[in-house]
C-alpha cells in the first residue's frame, strides 16, 4: 500500500480538480463532512469528504460477512418464494380486492427491500471482497442497491402499510364511504402516489454522492484502481 501522505496529496488533487483547481472560499454554501479513515482526519480546508472507500470503514463488525455474505441470501431467498406464492394467490380473479391489491404491492416493495443489496452482498461478502477498496466499478452501483434503492421500497413498504390501515379502517368504520371511495382503481392510484412521494422524499440522498476516480494500491492485489467517494453537503444560511 502507499505512503499515506503521498494517497492524501493525491485526493486533495482531486478535490481541487473538481472545482477547476480551486477551493470554494471559505464561508460558502459547503461545508465538510467531519469523517476519517484509518485515523487520517479529513484535509484541512477541504470543502468535499475524498476518501478511498473500502467497507471497513463503515460501520464494521465481526458479523458483517457472515450475515451479509451467507444468512442474507437465504433470508431473502425464502422471502422472495413465499412474496411470489402470495403474490400468485392474490392476483387471481376471484382474490382481487382493494385490500390484496394493497397487500401485492406491500409484497413487491418488501421483496425488493431486501432483493437489492443481495448481488453487492454476495460479491463483496461472500467472495471476502470486503478486505478491499471498492472498484470504481463498483462504487454507485454498491452505494445505489445497499442503501438508496433499498430505502427507497422500504419507506414504501411502510406507507403501503399506513394506507392498507387507513382503508380497512374505511371499510369498518364507514362501510358506504368505503364501498365508493376504497375501489381497486383508486387503490392503485394510492400506491402509484406511495411510490413517487418515496422517490421524491429520497432524490436528494440519490443525487448527494459525486464519484471521482482515483488509484491507489490496492490492499490485496497491488496495481488495482479504487475509487473515493465525494459527499457534497449543501446547507441553507
Amino acid at each position: 500500500m502507499e505512503p499515506a501522505t503521498s494517497r492524501w496529496s493525491s485526493e486533495a488533487a482531486t478535490t481541487a480538480a473538481g472545482y477547476g483547481g480551486h477551493r470554494p472560499a471559505a464561508g460558502g454554501g459547503l461545508i465538510a463532512c467531519n469523517q476519517s479513515v484509518h485515523g487520517h482526519e479529513e484535509l484541512p480546508d477541504v470543502h468535499n469528504c475524498v476518501m478511498a472507500y473500502t467497507l471497513l470503514d463503515h460501520s464494521w463488525t465481526p458479523y458483517h460477512q457472515t450475515v451479509c455474505g451467507f444468512i442474507h441470501p437465504v433470508v431473502v431467498t425464502a422471502t422472495m418464494i413465499t412474496n411470489c406464492l402470495v403474490c400468485a394467490v392474490l392476483l387471481r380473479p376471484s382474490m382481487r380486492s382493494p385490500t390484496s391489491t394493497l397487500l401485492v404491492a406491500m409484497a413487491f416493495s418488501d421483496t425488493l427491500t431486501g432483493l437489492l443489496p443481495t448481488p453487492c452482498y454476495v460479491m463483496f461478502y461472500g467472495f471476502g471482497l470486503y478486505e478491499d477498496w471498492v472498484p470504481f466499478n463498483w462504487c454507485l452501483p454498491y452505494l445505489y442497491f445497499t442503501e438508496h434503492l433499498p430505502t427507497v421500497f422500504h419507506t414504501a413498504s411502510v406507507w403501503l402499510t399506513v394506507a392498507l390501515a387507513a382503508q380497512r379502517y374505511i371499510h369498518v368504520c364507514h362501510p358506504g364511504i368505503g364501498k365508493r371511495v376504497c375501489t381497486v382503481p383508486n387503490m392503485l392510484r394510492a400506491i402509484a402516489v406511495v411510490y413517487a412521494l418515496a422517490v421524491l422524499i429520497h432524490l436528494p440522498r440519490l443525487l448527494e454522492t459525486r464519484v471521482d476516480h482515483v488509484r491507489v494500491a490496492s490492499l490485496l492485489e497491488p496495481g488495482m484502481a479504487c475509487c473515493d467517494f465525494t459527499y457534497i453537503i449543501r446547507h441553507s444560511l
